[in-house]
């Protein structure tokens, strides 16, 4: 399966050897009660069986108590199979990203002084 149909399927199984007699299977997917959310903050953790994903909104406020907590809404659970085929397609999303965009920064810090449309991050 070609980087294109992974990240345009992501639930899809790559076939290694399709002309060897192997059968592709195309799965219909009903995605008519799907809901969307957005997040900005997620905490994995794991266990031998699981990839748990927790994830939520940090609205970035610093009251006078301090930082507002993250409430934390949703939670994905995956095998580790699925977590490793989800690292993939998230990669060649980015990277596609990135070729069109220029790269994307991480660190809130150096987000400010650099150039968005250059292709890698500044060094020092």
């Amino acid at each position: 399966m070609t980087e294109e149909s992974l990240a345009n399927n992501p639930g899809a199984t790559p076939q290694t050897n399709p002309g060897a007699g192997q059968q592709q299977i195309q799965v219909p997917i009903i995605d008519t009660d799907m809901q969307s959310i957005y997040v900005n903050f997620f905490r994995v953790t794991g266990n031998p069986d699981e990839v748990l994903m927790d994830f939520g909104v940090y609205s970035q406020v610093i009251g006078p108590n301090g930082p507002e907590p993250v409430h934390l809404k949703h939670r994905l659970i995956m095998n580790y199979v699925t977590a490793k085929k989800l690292a993939e397609v998230l990669r060649v999303v980015v990277q596609r990203h990135e070729q069109v965009f220029g790269y994307v920064e991480v660190d809130p810090n150096r987000r400010l002084r650099y150039n968005p449309q250059a292709t890698a991050p500044p060094l020092g």
